[in-house]
């Protein structure tokens, strides 16, 4: 059995977006990747993988000066 890969999820993604685009037009396709990209962010957030303290930490490190 074969592993997929991230490229292999990319190439899977990309033909998607792409026949949607065909399908549905450039508007709808862009709202349903928009909305699939916050809903990740939010699943990440809700299962615990995304720690809104360590962002605010990275943030402040990059925006203090040298």
């Amino acid at each position: 059995m074969i592993n997929w890969t991230n490229k292999h999820w990319g190439a899977v993604i990309g033909a998607l977006v792409t026949f949607s685009i065909a399908l549905i037009g450039i508007d709808d396709t862009a709202l349903v990747v928009l909305v699939g990209v916050v809903g990740y962010f939010v699943g990440k957030f809700l299962d615990g993988d995304f720690d809104l303290e360590d962002l605010r930490e990275r943030f402040q490190r990059r925006r203090q000066p040298r």
